[in-house]
Parts: C-alpha cells; structure tokens; sequence
C-alpha cells in the first residue's frame, strides 16, 4: 500500500494534468463513517478499453512505462479495508475517480500532508483547480479562478499569495480535525 492518503491524491491530480485537464476539481470529505476522495477533470477522458484496464496495476498510458500502480493501489486500499472504488471517463468528457475509505480503520493509511502536497501543484499548474474539504459541519471551498481574480495581476507563486494559501489550508484542515499524520 501506499504511504498516505495525500500521494493519492496527488496522483490523482498528475494523471488529471497528463490527461490535459483544464480544470481540476478535487473533493475530500468526511461523510459519515468514510473518508471520501473524489477528484473529477475536464481531460481526454478514457475510451471503454482504457476504463476496464484502468485500475489493473499492468496498464498505464504514461510514455515509456509498462507499470501504473496508482489507480490500482488506491482501489486495493478502498477495497480491502472495506470501502469502495468506481472511476468513471468517456472520450472528450473528463474522468471521475471516487474511493470511500473507512475513517476509523485500523489500517488506514495517514492523510499525509495534504497542504504540503495540494499547494504546489495549485500554485504552479497551468490549470484551474476547485478544491473542497468538508465534513457534516463544516464546508471549505478554494477556486483558482475566483482567487485570480482578487488577486489580479499577482501570480499564485507569488510569496504573499503563497503563504495566504497555506494558512487559509491550514486552517480548513484543523477547523476538520483532519491534522497532517504520517
């Protein structure tokens, strides 16, 4: 298995932006007795062929490589802890990716450093990003078009609007009780 949640999630978003994703919507929430993964983009999408090998651990599209373990992993990870996987694509129209995993489960991986992980691939991607963390509570949202808009002229790189991220991020993540583990 893999060391944490966050890498999924970062692999995730990579195959997103490999697809040539536009906009990248990334969900994670705590519903109920699952913690709930669930990243969604505007990309190539997959023809029926490439959605059934998806998640087999000997298919990739990556160039020049034979293996793709993150999709199988995260689905091994789901399903053997006794949550669930489904993925979703169609040529043109994008892919949605989805795995519900047991909160409380004894081996579950860590969430990882989500912040450390979400904020570099938001502030140097050429693409949008609509990030949500939310549980029965609380509801955090974060739009790269509407955060270029206030900030206007200056970049996401930029020091000041870095830092803002990472403690508005931050924040969200405790406000969750969703605290970096690993």
């Amino acid at each position: 298995m893999v060391e944490d949640l966050a890498f999924h999630v970062a692999d995730l978003v990579e195959n997103a932006l490999r697809a040539g994703a536009k906009l990248v919507a990334v969900e994670l929430a705590r519903e109920g007795e699952f913690f709930r993964i669930r990243v969604e983009d505007d990309g190539a999408g997959m023809a029926e062929e490439q959605l059934r090998r998806a998640g087999d651990p000997f298919f990739t599209t990556k160039p020049g490589r034979r293996i793709g373990l993150g999709l199988a992993f995260l689905r091994q990870t789901a399903e053997e802890l006794g949550g669930s996987f489904r993925i979703h694509s169609a040529p043109g129209k994008g892919t949605v990716v989805e795995a519900k995993i047991p909160w409380d489960h004894p081996d579950r991986p860590p969430l990882g450093d989500l912040c450390g992980t979400l904020l570099p691939l938001i502030a140097t991607s050429p693409v949008e990003f609509r990030l949500v963390f939310r549980d029965h509570r609380y509801t955090w949202t974060l739009d790269t078009r509407e955060l270029k808009k206030a900030l206007g002229p200056v970049p996401l790189t930029d020091p000041e609007a870095l830092s803002f991220l990472q403690r508005a991020m931050g924040e969200a993540l405790a406000v969750l009780g969703w605290k970096e583990e690993g």
